[in-house]
């Protein structure tokens, strides 16, 4: 017996909900391979300003 429209529909939903919980899963994985770079300091140490990419502090000291 063939299913209607809307079985298939939910058919095809949890399909589609299980491919993304897999593709989330998978790159879960992958990016704890990855090595996180060096952590550097989130405010300058000479004048206390916030460091907002991975330049120098425009004071500068640091």
């Amino acid at each position: 017996m063939p299913a209607s429209g809307s079985e298939m529909l939910v058919k095809a939903v949890i399909l589609f909900l299980c491919a993304m919980a897999v593709i989330a899963w998978v790159g879960g994985l992958l990016g704890r391979l990855r090595l996180p770079g060096p952590k550097r300091e989130a405010f300058c140490p000479s004048c206390g300003r916030p460091r907002i990419g991975k330049g120098s502090c425009p004071c500068g000291r640091a």
